[in-house]
């Protein structure tokens, strides 16, 4: 081992010699300079930063990408010579991880120039004046643009045109809404969300072949500064497009092949009330039409309500393709549309084999395979049914933790139907969204096998619904949640554990989950160009409340009301997670999280099932501590590091962390936990694991640590070094360990420094 480290000790330094001695001007001609950059010189007043920054991103090229003030990606492309072959590692490293050299040859500042002068006057610049000088050095040249930007111009009238047209009128009814106002700077970005805007506004007015490119503003600069502003149409305006348009007839083609194009012209359609099928096969319900699709013939077009019959069928998970074509009747003296709705059905059966490799928080490695069997059109009502089973396995690799090895199968099947199915019926107005409501069934059947210790069998079956309001909310609510948990096979081993841990030894008994779920979750983390994005889950869960109220039992005492024979769980459980994401520029986020969660069992029961407890520790949590090693509370006691099974009823956790992109494969962070699980009360054989209010955070650990993070976009891996920064179960007063850090002492390496190797990102 001390051999195998002085050999790293060695190569490390001849790597950072290696890396360093590359010359950054080594492929740089000897007529040319390396480019390092533009900047802006503002002759006449203060800019806006973000009108700056915008200005000096129009430079090509790019310079060199500098970290620290190294040009570590050029240092890179420097290493090697160019590979004979576009592959392999020194191809990778060169040509993907590295950049060439930017030249100032490559630089074109009269077309830069050109380009600011262009993006002034679309903010309001009316007249600007761009000069560019190249400053040279011996082996290095930058560019400065000297800027007078002159006078930046505001909107002053805005004239509409005037007539008793029926498109006319609507202008004018739109004006004051309009995205241009007066005294507003003149933006020509403005003018064209205006333009859209007004497009849209027609669109959904019945205007079906108007486009915004028939509309002008024209600006007229008589006062200084101020810009009157006038809305015109086109000369040429076709007479198509200003006047509104009505649907006709609506055929649906409900297995569309394009391969088959020509058949469909002889097909008889099966005429409905709203809409004509052309599907000799059937292979959808008339009335999953009825559902999704919101057109109707009569009524006069309207983009949104076309748009969102798309997304209504694309979001069933049914179609391949939805396209949707529409034609004037050549029958009609009516401005009429004929409506033709082509549906790509998406493969109905597939089967996917899945084998897969996971590294666990507390030193298990493991591997799973997996048979997933899908429906997408179970019943030809775009029902989707999922049934995967799949065995697996668990093997400690490391760690001082003396886990047995486990063994896992399982097997699961679950139904969606596009529809709220109700033992009565219910009339359901779906209104706008643009994802139909799904009424769910699963049920499922799990078998884990720990050698040496335990055997758990447990049954599952739940119903309920799940719906979604627009991209960023969903529900879910299960009416039903039933699970039955049977545990065997315990050892004598694990039954020595079970008789020194109370709360364990309750949540290992048979036991009978019979309940329902509520989890909400929004995230509009989609949103890529917002600087701050956010996500947050709430789930609220029972068991046995309503079934309770039906059974009497003779004596009431814990565990006395049964089904079966297997006593009813009765417990409330509650848990919040929010997640906040700040975009501090392209290359750094700053992630936080917070959890909290809170459990109370009461009746039938004295704890929490053991799989509805909380913890605390590892590779996605608080990394400096292994998985169940830490609580609850200031409890703590040697044989934690070997038996990780702390559990809780109460639950605090907070994380941040500072995520860099070095390369769009590699990225770095710097991360921050902290917190605890509790119990509500203290237990006679956990002392100081209940939770006082007044010591929430002085029992809380903390841990730090860096992390490297390899994102290949469908997989990243991650690696993260912690250490802890404060560890509740010491005294009060020596709770905090940042005095005792040794990075050169080799046992506090071993007892602090944790490696979590983890796949995708820890929140």
């Amino acid at each position: 081992m001390k051999c195998a480290l002085r050999r790293y000790l060695l190569f490390f330094p001849g790597l950072c010699l290696a890396l360093f001695s590359c010359s950054p001007y080594k492929y740089v001609p000897k007529d040319d300079k390396l480019y390092t950059g533009a900047s802006l010189n503002v002759l006449d007043g203060k800019l806006a930063k973000d009108h700056k920054e915008f200005l000096k991103a129009l430079g090509v090229p790019k310079p060199n990408a500098r970290f620290l003030g190294i040009r570590y990606r050029l240092i890179l492309f420097n290493m090697f010579k160019e590979p004979r072959k576009n592959k392999g590692l020194v191809y990778t490293i060169k040509r993907k991880w590295g950049e060439p050299p930017a030249l100032l040859s490559q630089a074109r500042p009269t077309l830069t120039e050109n380009k600011m002068k262009d993006y002034l006057f679309s903010i309001g610049f009316l007249q600007p004046e761009v000069h560019q000088q190249i400053y040279s050095k011996k082996k290095t040249a930058s560019i400065t643009y000297e800027i007078t930007h002159n006078t930046r111009y505001t909107i002053g009238k805005i004239i509409y045109p005037y007539d008793t047209t029926a498109i006319i009128m609507l202008l004018d009814s739109t004006a004051r809404r309009s995205l241009v106002k007066k005294g507003e700077f003149v933006d020509l970005n403005t003018f064209s969300a205006e333009r859209q805007r007004i497009d849209l506004f027609l669109k959904n007015r019945g205007y079906y072949y108007f486009v915004p490119e028939y509309l002008l503003f024209k600006l007229d600069t008589v006062h200084h500064g101020v810009a009157d502003v006038y809305l015109k149409f086109k000369p040429d305006v076709p007479q198509i497009a200003l006047n509104p348009w009505r649907l006709g007839d609506i055929s649906v083609y409900g297995n569309y092949n394009q391969n088959r194009d020509s058949m469909y012209s002889k097909m008889e359609g099966k005429k409905g009330i709203k809409y004509t099928v052309f599907d000799n096969r059937e292979t959808f319900k008339t009335d999953l039409y009825d559902r999704a699709i919101l057109l109707k013939p009569g009524q006069r077009y309207n983009r949104n309500t076309h748009s969102l019959s798309i997304e209504r069928l694309m979001n069933l998970g049914s179609f391949r393709f939805v396209r949707m074509n529409f034609i004037p009747d050549p029958d009609s003296a009516k401005r009429l549309l004929n409506t033709k709705i082509y549906l790509t059905p998406a493969r109905r059966n597939s089967v996917r084999l899945e084998l897969s490799g996971n590294s666990k928080s507390n030193n298990f490695l493991g591997s799973e395979i997996a048979v997933n069997y899908r429906n997408v059109n179970m019943f030809h009502g775009a029902e989707i049914f999922n049934f995967k089973i799949s065995a697996g396995f668990d093997k400690q690799v490391g760690g001082q933790q003396q886990n047995s090895d486990a063994y896992t199968l399982s097997a699961d099947a679950n139904l969606a139907i596009p529809k709220v199915i109700f033992p009565v019926k219910v009339n359901l107005k779906t209104g706008r969204n643009p994802y139909l409501p799904r009424t769910i069934i699963g049920l499922g059947a799990e078998y884990l096998e720990r050698r040496g210790l335990y055997t758990l069998r447990s049954l599952k079956f739940d119903g309920g619904y799940q719906w979604k309001v627009g991209r960023n909310m969903e529900h879910y609510l299960k009416l039903i949640n039933i699970n039955a948990i049977t545990p065997t096979d315990i050892t004598p081993a694990f039954d020595s554990i079970l008789q020194n841990d109370f709360a364990l030894r309750a949540s290992f008994e048979r036991q009978l989950i019979i309940g329902s779920r509520y989890t909400f979750k929004f995230n509009n983390t989609y949103r890529a160009a917002k600087s701050f994005n956010l996500a947050f889950d709430l789930d609220v869960s029972n068991s046995g409340n309503l079934v309770s109220l039906f059974m009497h039992p003779s004596s009431d005492t814990v565990g006395a009301k049964q089904i079966l024979g297997v006593p009813i769980s009765q417990y409330v459980r509650l848990e919040g997670n929010i997640r906040g994401y700040w975009r501090i520029n392209s290359g750094t986020t700053l992630a936080s999280r917070f959890i909290a969660g809170a459990g109370w069992a009461y009746g039938n029961s004295i704890t929490l099932p053991y799989a509805e407890q909380f913890f605390i520790g590892g590779s996605s949590s608080l990394r400096a501590f292994r998985a169940r090693t830490i609580g609850p509370g200031s409890f703590y006691e040697t044989k934690q590091e070997f038996q990780a099974n702390q559990s809780g009823e109460v639950k605090f956790e907070l994380n941040s962390e500072l995520r860099y992109s070095l390369t769009k494969l590699f990225k770095v962070a710097a991360f921050v936990d902290a917190g605890n699980i509790w119990l509500r009360k203290d237990a006679i054989d956990k002392p100081g694991s209940g939770l006082d209010w007044g010591d929430l955070l002085t029992e809380s650990a903390m841990g730090a640590g860096v992390g490297l993070r390899i994102d290949a976009s469908v997989l990243v891996i991650r690696f993260d070094l912690a250490m802890p920064l404060r560890k509740p179960w010491l005294n009060p007063g020596d709770r905090w360990v940042i005095d005792q850090i040794r990075f050169g002492d080799g046992q506090w390496r071993k007892e602090n420094l944790i490696l979590n190797i983890g796949i995708g990102y820890p929140f």
